[in-house]
C-alpha cells in the first residue's frame, strides 16, 4: 500500500456556504501519478465520513467507467484536486483527516494528514449535535426581505426527542460566515414508528416556518439545528398579535388588524395601519363579511358562500412568532353535495395575508353559479378599482362609471395576476393577487367550466369575484348548468391592505402590489442538504432495493 502522506498541497476550514452548506474542510492534493484514484473510505477524527466532495482542475469528479457509483469520488493524478468534506470544525480544534485509496488498476494507498482550525469562527452551539443546511436561492431578480419559508423535515427519531423545543434557526452572514439566530414555528409533528431494520427507521416530521432575507439572483444559507434534548423553549419577540382561540379571531401585526366572523371564521373587518389608520368592512347583505366564497347557486335552493357557515363542520388554528393559521372545512349549509376548505395564514412582519380553497362536488348537480375568490366592501369605502391586464399594463376605472348590478361592470381573465380596490382621496386600497389555480375531475370526463372569467360588480357595495360557472350572469339566466360529480376546484391568492404610491401613473401608485405580485408568484428556491448517517448502507455493496410489484435490478448497466 503506497503512502500519499506528503502530497497535501494546503487546507482550509471555512463556514457553510450555497455549494456546501455546513461547516468544512478543504484539501488540495497533488497526487503524483497518472492514474485515477477512488476514495474508497474516507475517515475524519476517526469516523467514516461520507459527505465529500472531489474536484479534478475546478470539476466534480466524474465517474469511473465500471463504477455507476463512483460521481464525487475519484481523483485524477496529475489534476489539481481537491476535497470539500463535512468536518464540524470549532475554534482552535483539530483534525485527522484519512484518505483510503484505491487506483483503476487496483494498486491501494493511504493519506493521511492532520490540521489545526482556526482560532475564530466555527460551529455555532455544540449543545445541538445535529443540523441540516437549507439552501435558499432567488431566481427572478427581486431582492426578498423577510420571506415566508416552510419547510417540511423527516428526522431520525433517535437524534431528536421534542422538535417544537428544540429545533432552531440560525441564517449565515455569506461574506463573514457570522450567525445569528432568526424566529422560528414548528408545526404539525408526527412520528414513525412501526419497525426497524435496514429499510427504514423509525422518523419524527415535522413541518418549520422562518421569515428568511436573500439578495436578488442570489443564494443564502440558513442552517436548522436540533438534536439538544435539554434545549429550552424557544421565545421570540413578535408584532404579530392573535386574539381569540375559536373561529372569531382578531390578527394583528405592523401593517394592518383583521378579524373574523364568530359564526363562518370568514374575515369580515380590516384595519390597515401604515399610517392610514381605515377600517375596510361590508356590513350591507345577509352576513355582512368581506371574504364570502367558495359558493354555490343552485335554485331553488339559496344561495350559499362559506361565510354562511354556522359553524363550519371543521376548524383548525396553528399560531406561533412567524405565523397564524386558520382552517375551516365541510360541507356549505344546504349543499351536502359540496364540499370546501377555506385556509388563512396571517404572517409577522409582511403586509398580505395567504388564502387558498378547496370546493369539491361530491355528487352531481346542476346550478346557475359556482364561484370563487369573491371580496366584498361598501362602496363608500372603495371607489376606484385597478387590475393588470394579459398585455401587463395596468387599467384603472372609476366603479360606477361601469354598468350596475346585475350588469358586470367589467369583466376580466380569470387568472389576473391581480386586482385592487383604492381610493386615491384617502391613498389606500386593498389588492388580491392570483397565485395558482388548479382544477380536476377525479372520474369520468374531462373538467367542466363555463367560460370562466373574473368580474367586478357594484351596487350598495362593490365585489370582484372568480367565475368557474355563471349563467345566471348571462344574459340567459335561467339555464342550469350540469356539474359532475368529482370536480374538484383549488385556487391560492393573497390579500393585502395597502398605500398608493406617490406618482401620477399607474405603474407608480401601485408599484408595490405589482412587485409583490411577482415575488409571490416565483417564490425561493429551497435545497435541504443533510449529513449522511452511519445506519445507511453503503451504495452499492449495501444497497437495499425497493419493494416492488415485480423484480427488477436497477443498479445494474
Amino acid at each position: 500500500m503506497r503512502d500519499f502522506s506528503g502530497s497535501v498541497k494546503w487546507v482550509g476550514y471555512s463556514f457553510p456556504t450555497p455549494e456546501h452548506p455546513f461547516w468544512h474542510i478543504r484539501m488540495a492534493l497533488s497526487l503524483d501519478s497518472s492514474k485515477r484514484w477512488k476514495v474508497e473510505r474516507l475517515t475524519t477524527d476517526g469516523r467514516w465520513n461520507r459527505d465529500f466532495y472531489v474536484y479534478n482542475d475546478g470539476l466534480l469528479a466524474r465517474r469511473l467507467e465500471d463504477d455507476p457509483f463512483s460521481v464525487g469520488e475519484v481523483m485524477d493524478g496529475g489534476a489539481h484536486t481537491e476535497v470539500v468534506m463535512w468536518v464540524d470544525w470549532t475554534p482552535g480544534s483539530e483534525h485527522r483527516v484519512e484518505f483510503k485509496l484505491v487506483s483503476e488498476d487496483g494498486e491501494e494507498g493511504t493519506l493521511v494528514h492532520r490540521s489545526r482550525a482556526p482560532e475564530w469562527g466555527g460551529r455555532w452551539d455544540p449543545a445541538w449535535r445535529y443540523y441540516a443546511g437549507v439552501v435558499l436561492r432567488e431566481n427572478a431578480g427581486l431582492e426578498r426581505r423577510r420571506e415566508p419559508v416552510h419547510l417540511t423535515l423527516g428526522l431520525y427519531a433517535d437524534r431528536v426527542s421534542d422538535p417544537k423545543r428544540e429545533l432552531r434557526v440560525v441564517a449565515v452572514e455569506p461574506d463573514s460566515g457570522r450567525l445569528s439566530e432568526v424566529p422560528s414555528q414548528v408545526y404539525e409533528v408526527s412520528s414513525w414508528e412501526e419497525r426497524k431494520d435496514e429499510r427504514y427507521q423509525p422518523t419524527v416530521t415535522c413541518d418549520l416556518a422562518f421569515l428568511a432575507d436573500v439578495p436578488a439572483r442570489s443564494s443564502r444559507v440558513y442552517l436548522v439545528f436540533y438534536g439538544n434534548p435539554d434545549a429550552p423553549e424557544p421565545v421570540y419577540p413578535t408584532d404579530l398579535v392573535l386574539e381569540g382561540d375559536d373561529l372569531e379571531i382578531t390578527v394583528d401585526n405592523s401593517f394592518y388588524r383583521m378579524h373574523t366572523q364568530p359564526s363562518s371564521g370568514c374575515i369580515d373587518e380590516v384595519w390597515i395601519k401604515m399610517g392610514v389608520n381605515r377600517k375596510y368592512e361590508h356590513r350591507l347583505e345577509t352576513n355582512g363579511a368581506v371574504q364570502w366564497n367558495p359558493g354555490v347557486y343552485a335554485p331553488p335552493r339559496p344561495w350559499i358562500h362559506a361565510s354562511d357557515w354556522n359553524p363550519p363542520e371543521g376548524y383548525s388554528l396553528i399560531s406561533g412568532p412567524v405565523f397564524v393559521a386558520t382552517k375551516r372545512w365541510g360541507n356549505l349549509p344546504l349543499y351536502p353535495e359540496v364540499f370546501v376548505s377555506i385556509t388563512y395564514i396571517f404572517y409577522r412582519e409582511n403586509p398580505y395575508m395567504l388564502f387558498s380553497s378547496v370546493l369539491e362536488v361530491k355528487e352531481d348537480i346542476d346550478v346557475q353559479a359556482l364561484r370563487n375568490g369573491e371580496i366584498v366592501f361598501n362602496r363608500e369605502i372603495m371607489r376606484e378599482f385597478a387590475w393588470k391586464g394579459p398585455d401587463g399594463g395596468i387599467g384603472e376605472v372609476v366603479i360606477t362609471e361601469g354598468p350596475r348590478h346585475p350588469k358586470h361592470a367589467l369583466r376580466m381573465e380569470p387568472d389576473t395576476p391581480w386586482v385592487a380596490f383604492y381610493n386615491s382621496e384617502l391613498g389606500c386600497g386593498f389588492g388580491g393577487i392570483t397565485l395558482n389555480l388548479a382544477e380536476f375531475r377525479r372520474d369520468r370526463g374531462l373538467v367542466r367550466k363555463e367560460y370562466p372569467f373574473m368580474y367586478l360588480a357594484w351596487g350598495p357595495w362593490t365585489y370582484w369575484s372568480r367565475v368557474y360557472t355563471y349563467s345566471y350572469g348571462s344574459n340567459n339566466p335561467q339555464r342550469m348548468i350540469r356539474v359532475p360529480g368529482g370536480s374538484v376546484y383549488y385556487e391560492r391568492m393573497a390579500f393585502l391592505p395597502f398605500r398608493l404610491g406617490r406618482g401620477g401613473c399607474p405603474e407608480e401608485r401601485f408599484a408595490y402590489i405589482d412587485e409583490l405580485q411577482k415575488r409571490l408568484a416565483d417564490p425561493l428556491d429551497v435545497r435541504v442538504v443533510m449529513d449522511t448517517d452511519e445506519r445507511v448502507p453503503k451504495v452499492p455493496e449495501d444497497w437495499v432495493p425497493p419493494i416492488l410489484v415485480e423484480e427488477f435490478e436497477e443498479i445494474e448497466e
